[in-house]
């Protein structure tokens, strides 16, 4: 259930947003995204509290994502567009219903010194956070 909750954010991203899941590879294109995250908690709730056998029939997860640019000016475009794509969106998860993601700032953008770029120089990246509660139906 949480892959097909990480599957169903990345799928609100539009063509236009390279995206990349959990890794990036070697020799990565600029700009693009890096969704991760934690792998959610279960929890049974419901009006009543809680349900028969204290089934998990909640999820809750934080999704991540890591916006990547070779400037400040590729990296704002970037979380712009993840950020239209995906703040206050619900993603379509079969049997479950998911609420709307919520957008939240983790690490305001800084220069990756751990990477040299072709030429000299180094990226620039910003994380986001996507809070996001699903119910199973």
């Amino acid at each position: 259930m949480i892959k097909e909750h990480y599957d169903a954010v990345k799928a609100l991203l539009p063509g236009t947003v390279r995206v990349h899941m959990w890794s990036v590879p070697a020799d990565p294109v600029y700009p693009y995204v890096v969704l991760w995250g934690d792998l959610g908690e279960e929890s049974s709730g419901g009006p009543d509290g809680g349900t028969l056998g204290d089934v998990p029939n909640v999820l809750s997860l934080r999704v991540r994502a890591t916006y990547v640019g070779l400037t400040g000016d590729s990296l704002l475009i970037v979380a712009r567009n993840v950020r239209a794509a995906l703040n206050r969106k619900t993603p379509t998860v079969a049997g479950w219903h998911p609420g709307k993601l919520r957008q939240a700032v983790l690490m305001d953008a800084q220069v990756d010194r751990d990477v040299t770029l072709t030429g000299g120089g180094h990226p620039v990246y910003a994380v986001d956070e996507f809070a996001l509660i699903s119910h199973k139906i």
